[in-house]
């Protein structure tokens, strides 16, 4: 196992057990496989994800946490990720995003066994923090069950602080610092940065055919930045020199994992002002996607459907539009049916239910191809924007993605404030995973 690897969904953990599981990324919805040994991490499986909510502990957005640090003096800060994480040596390079200036440390992984060491603070306020917010939630509700009375869990973890470019200013003694010689940049920050007249050599480290947008679809939905030099990553790593010109550099890969390795070689090279695109080109395709302005970097791509912010999609749901919203899941997932059972996790209202393998050839597709149609999965896996260009291709003229798919609205609606409306527009959730 990857000891620095996270678990982005609730997971059953069983004593010396070699099990397979599928995680998910939060950061970029991809999905991944890991094969490990469990040693004892949880002792009873842990389930409703977001059901215990402002009911066992108190939920905080980063935008507020200022304000709520500062009505809690005395406060105390936990982060239970990994050792590698905290440290920013995880072989996970997206995951060295640094740690919160004095606070505790306890793994999530040895929490359970650990608990009694915070016996301190049972009555003080405890907040808690990991990478996305999935890890302290499981953390915030063991504690709570132990009799701890003042437990908050900070809603999106590091992540939403970079998302949100809230690491840039620190408050009430909170601080984010980092070992990593390099600037993460989130895309917001980055538009900011553009915006007020600041010029960066965009150095793309995806491989040609990414680049081009000949690999996939989902690639070709993601572009590229129109003044980016392709130089990709294996060729970039066996380069004895570099012919960059003297200014701000920016490292851009598809979600983040190669561009830090980049800035490295750059910065044993003499380079000094060098920084990574957070969550690479999959971050920055959600973040316009969702972004209330157009930004003004230049960025091109050509796809023939749309893709839909979540908050597009309930304006349409809300304003009683006339489309067809077709679920790609397999019937065991849109069923609440699948052995997964994080995968359970119900339908987007309205609804109909065409796996992605059947599509071709079913016959529930509309007659009309003048009526919007919008295709979703459990995330923005690559068959998505496979089915989308289908649909296209088969003369539909209305075609769109919602993106990030069911598990984004969920995620959404519980991590970024004021958001919490999108979670009506999934229905039939089982108790488990509510």
């Amino acid at each position: 196992m990857n000891r620095d690897t996270e678990s982005h969904s609730s997971i059953a953990f069983i004593q010396f057990s070699k099990i397979e599981i599928t995680c998910i990324n939060t950061k970029s919805f991809s999905m991944f496989k890991i094969i490990f040994v469990v040693l004892l991490l949880i002792a009873t499986t842990v389930n409703a994800q977001f059901k215990a909510d402002n009911v066992k502990y108190t939920t905080v957005f980063p935008e507020e946490l200022c304000k709520t640090l500062m009505a809690n003096q005395g406060y105390t800060v936990l982060d239970v990720r990994s050792q590698g994480e905290v440290d920013d040596t995880s072989t996970s390079e997206s995951l060295n995003i640094g740690h919160i200036k004095n606070s505790l440390h306890i793994d999530i992984r040895q929490l359970p066994q650990r608990w009694k060491e915070l016996l301190a603070y049972k009555d003080k306020p405890l907040f808690i923090y990991c990478s996305h917010s999935q890890r302290s939630r499981r953390a915030s509700r063991l504690l709570a069950d132990s009799g701890f009375t003042k437990v908050y869990n900070i809603n999106g973890g590091l992540t939403n602080f970079y998302n949100q470019a809230i690491e840039s200013n620190p408050c009430a003694g909170l601080e984010i610092v980092t070992t990593v010689p390099y600037k993460i940049l989130s895309s917001k920050e980055f538009v900011a940065n553009t915006r007020s007249g600041r010029s960066y050599y965009i150095v793309d480290l995806r491989s040609d055919s990414i680049f081009q947008g000949i690999s996939n679809e989902k690639t070709r939905a993601e572009g590229h930045f129109s003044d980016a030099v392709n130089v990709p990553f294996e060729t970039f790593s066996k380069s004895a020199s570099f012919n960059i010109p003297s200014k701000p550099i920016l490292l851009v890969d598809e979600y983040g994992d190669e561009s830090p390795k980049a800035a490295k070689l750059l910065i044993d090279k003499g380079y000094k002002d060098v920084s990574i695109l957070f969550d690479g080109m999959d971050g920055w395709v959600d973040y316009t996607t969702n972004a209330t302005d157009k930004p003004v970097v230049k960025w091109t791509r050509s796809i023939g459907y749309n893709l839909l912010p979540a908050d597009d999609f309930n304006k349409m749901v809300a304003g009683k539009k006339e489309f067809t919203l077709i679920d790609l899941r397999t019937k065991d997932e849109f069923t609440n049916a699948s052995k997964n059972y994080w995968q359970n996790i119900g339908q987007v209202k309205g609804s109909v239910n065409i796996p992605f393998d059947e599509l071709k050839t079913s016959n529930s597709l509309p007659t009309s191809k003048d009526n919007p149609i919008i295709v979703y999965g459990f995330n923005s896996q690559p068959n998505i924007f496979e089915a989308a260009k289908w649909l296209k291709d088969q003369g539909y003229k209305n075609v769109s993605i919602l993106e990030g798919g069911i598990w984004s609205l969920r995620w959404t609606s519980h991590n970024i404030k004021g958001k919490a409306y999108l979670n009506d527009l999934v229905v039939n959730v089982p108790e488990e995973n509510r």
